[in-house]
């Protein structure tokens, strides 16, 4: 299994990038955003997913070693494939798609192109649990006590605005512990 590769950009194109390491070249499949960000010549270090199927051996490379294992988490999801996987980070961070799975983030996914509704809500589900045991993530979260996260969830899927969910989360009383009625009492702040 190759893991990584450090060597010069002999070329890119779109979505692909060509490293020589001591004169092999390997073709790499990589976000367009961080493509883009490089130079030919340049010295680069990508570290690798390699795809092994019937009919084709692919490397799919990202610029940090945790971009790697949260694509790997990706593509564990039942209908994300490598190349979906790549396009995920064609244009957000790992901690953007980290977020995006914390807050049940369903348009997030939506717009990137090849993944439906139903395949985002499936990331979301899978990898919710996998992404919240990792200790390491600094989410940014605004305020959001992740331990009603199922309460925030639920919430997105009933259609309400994140920042009145916020709000409305942060105002249910610890003594209301039933998921029902902590989801009755966020309806009456938001409504």
């Amino acid at each position: 299994m190759i893991s990584s590769l450090r060597g010069g950009l002999l070329r890119k194109k779109n979505s692909w990038i060509e490293v020589d390491v001591n004169g092999v070249g390997y073709g790499v499949n990589a976000p367009n955003g961080w493509i883009s960000k490089l130079s030919l010549g340049q010295e680069i270090e990508v570290f690798t997913y390699m795809a092994v199927s019937e009919n084709d051996i692919s490397l799919y490379g990202l610029e940090k070693v945790e971009e790697v294992e949260l694509f790997k988490l990706l593509i564990s999801v039942s209908g994300i494939g490598p190349k979906s996987g790549i396009l995920i980070f064609s244009d957000k961070s790992s901690q953007q798609i980290r977020q995006a799975i914390m807050e049940a983030d369903v348009g997030f996914f939506e717009k990137i192109k090849g993944i439906g509704k139903k395949t985002a809500q499936r990331i979301i589900i899978d990898l919710k649990s996998k992404i919240g045991s990792q200790k390491e993530i600094d989410l940014k979260s605004e305020d959001v006590d992740w331990s009603q996260d199922e309460l925030f969830m639920a919430l997105v899927q009933l259609g309400f605005d994140k920042k009145e969910i916020r709000q409305a989360v942060a105002k249910v009383p610890e003594e209301v512990e039933k998921l029902e009625e902590r989801i009755e009492w966020c309806l009456k702040v938001i409504r």
